[in-house]
């Protein structure tokens, strides 16, 4: 009686460890889901490769120093260390991961080394061996909004289109049948200028297959910030332009042609087209302008404490300023000692 009183004992261990065992394997494999109102990166950032990313008190970052792989630093760049080998942009990060666009197969050893293709990723933050391809597909530019992420595609069965998934990847759906830009979110809903019949803004709720146009201006790279959309005016030489979608009033910020911007709290960074280029900055208003740097540049991205940028046809070296202070341009030297 004893004996068998043992043996039971010993079964409903055995089970009790398999079952407790199996809930802890389930709750490391779940994936932590985000709060609404997440949003992975800038609509300026995004639209300039999304080459840096701020969150959580670090900067993620693609190195152009060590082939644009996927490093991660404090934002006044101590701290560097290097989490994926391959090229990368487009970067996310919120909660527990990051995310990223990987651009082609990597190459040699290395911590986070992937030899898999191009696709979108999630990787966690403190373990970045852990990494999972949510969709190998060629894409442009990809955005994080609460749990799912936003791209744009083009497969030869599918053609040009925007597509969302889950950050589980699971529940991958097409949402539009043509080309769609998805770096600005706000308000649950992402902001896009239309491809397809004219250029005025778009916005499609967030999950949503409707989008409806909601500004009849001819625009590019529109960044919604509040009720205020900021963006290059296709019809007016390209000039930059803020519109305040509450009372209906358009201010024209800069009549120079503009390439390429970004937003920082207190000043828009843009470049100059023409015969003399220049990388500039202009307060929000308006009301105050100056030369950052002369030349082409572009990739401009912001952190809290820095605007970077690169040189337009040459990757190295990367230039930065301080976002908010006085200007002073220097190269981006912490990233190149990491690098070759």
């Amino acid at each position: 009686m004893k004996r068998k009183i043992i043996a039971i004992f010993s079964i409903i261990c055995i089970i009790t460890v398999f079952i407790v065992t199996g809930i802890v394997v389930q709750l490391n494999q779940r994936i932590v889901k985000n709060p609404v109102g997440t949003v992975g990166n800038t609509a300026g950032n995004l639209y300039n490769g999304g080459l840096f990313c701020e969150d959580d008190g670090y900067v993620y970052f693609s190195n152009p120093y060590d082939t644009y792989a996927l490093y991660r630093m404090r934002p006044n760049e101590t701290e560097i260390e290097k989490l994926i080998q391959t090229e990368t942009g487009s970067i996310n990060a919120a909660g527990k991961y990051f995310y990223f666009y990987q651009k082609g197969s990597g190459s040699g050893e290395g911590f986070g080394y992937m030899i898999s293709t191009t696709g979108i990723y999630r990787a966690e933050k403190e373990n970045p061996n852990k990494i999972e391809c949510l969709d190998r597909i060629l894409s442009e530019t990809m955005v994080l909004a609460d749990n799912s992420i936003y791209y744009n595609t083009a497969k030869q069965e599918e053609g040009v289109n925007l597509k969302k998934i889950d950050i589980d990847g699971e529940n991958a759906e097409i949402l539009l049948n043509y080309k769609v830009t998805p770096a600005c979110v706000n308000n649950s809903a992402i902001y896009f200028n239309n491809t397809t019949d004219n250029g005025h803004l778009m916005q499609l709720p967030l999950g949503s297959k409707n989008a409806a146009d909601i500004l009849a201006e001819d625009m590019y790279m529109p960044i919604v910030d509040g009720t205020t959309v900021y963006y290059i005016d296709i019809h007016n030489n390209y000039a930059l332009i803020s519109y305040d979608m509450s009372s209906g009033e358009k201010t024209v910020l800069t009549t120079e042609r503009t390439d390429t911007y970004n937003i920082s709290d207190l000043f828009i960074y843009y470049q100059t087209a023409g015969e003399t280029p220049q990388l500039k900055r202009i307060s929000k208003d308006g009301a105050f302008s100056e030369v950052v740097a002369d030349g082409a540049y572009h990739n401009i991205n912001i952190t809290s404490q820095y605007v970077y940028f690169q040189k337009f046809g040459v990757e190295r070296p990367v230039y930065k300023t301080p976002v908010n202070g006085v200007v002073t341009v220097s190269t981006f030297d912490s990233a190149k000692l990491t690098g070759f």
